[in-house]
């Protein structure tokens, strides 16, 4: 199982932390949940970019 998310799944963590923090009212639990909304989606950009340099320190022979 691949657990590198795709690139659209890490956006769509941004824009939906950004819709969840400014939706009216804005109280503390949206601003808790666009809190771990942004570090999902921190978290989903750290695993591509980790996964791509992976890719890129391979030789062409060594992909599995």
């Amino acid at each position: 199982m691949n657990k590198t998310p795709s690139s659209l799944q890490v956006v769509m963590f941004f824009v939906m932390a950004v819709i969840f923090a400014t939706w009216q009212p804005f109280v503390w639990w949206r601003g808790l949940g666009a809190a771990v909304m942004l570090a999902g989606g921190v978290y989903g950009w750290w695993l591509l970019w980790r996964s791509k340099r992976k890719e890129s320190s391979q030789e062409p022979g060594e992909l599995e």
